[in-house]
């Protein structure tokens, strides 16, 4: 297993995280998508504007959970940080045995700044189970370790990631940084959300605007 994954499994296992995990305020409920951004953001697009001043968010692109008045909840999609078998993942404490190398490989990706160690896999919707929310038509996140386990027997979702930690943010703030234009907003259409081609998917996102907050 690489260093970094150590570090970033270190104590505290995938598996076990994914359990334990979700939406750190409240239940997400299955949304459709957003038919406009006035509406709630769930489903769209974040794009860092040039002007964004937080380093954090540099060239970022955010997939959208949840928003609403209280609170908004998405994960990046273009920080990649390993690939690894999933059946890696499920190994206590990122032990390695013959049956590593088995199964699927997985993303693991940056998804944002707050809570490092919760993690999100975020999906095509052709799969689910008990703990997955359809957030729109083509696109699920599930917080259960069940998603790993299918995705090691060679099955589970076409096409997804595992982000370690998310963007969030409290009542009023990202309106507020949407009005300071920070943000671009876009539809989550096309493979943007999962192809991985990370160099090239802030500028491909940004030629892409046209909702202006």
């Amino acid at each position: 297993m690489t260093g970094l994954i150590g570090q970033l499994l270190a104590g505290l296992t995938v598996a076990t995280v994914l359990v334990a995990s979700g939406p750190p305020s409240q239940k997400l409920e299955p949304a459709k998508p957003a038919p406009s951004a006035a509406s709630g953001l769930a489903g769209w697009l974040l794009v860092a504007a040039p002007r964004m001043r937080d380093p954090r968010f540099d060239k970022t692109v955010i997939f959208m959970v949840h928003h609403d008045d209280q609170s908004a909840l998405g994960l990046v999609v273009n920080r990649l940080l390993a690939v690894e078998p999933a059946s890696r993942l499920l190994q206590p404490e990122g032990e390695n045995d013959e049956t590593a190398e088995k199964g699927r490989n997985i993303r693991i990706q940056y998804g944002g700044p707050v809570e490092p160690n919760q993690a999100f896999f975020l999906h095509s919707n052709d799969y689910a189970d008990k703990a997955t929310v359809a957030v729109t038509r083509h696109i699920s996140m599930t917080t259960s370790r069940e998603v790993l386990h299918a995705l090691a027997a060679g099955k589970g979702p076409a096409k997804g990631f595992l982000a370690m930690g998310y963007a969030g943010w409290g009542p009023g703030q990202l309106e507020r940084e949407l009005k300071a234009k920070a943000w671009v907003t876009i539809p989550s259409e096309g493979p943007l959300v999962f192809d991985d081609d990370m160099e090239s998917k802030w500028q491909r996102a940004m030629t892409k605007r046209g909702v202006d907050l």
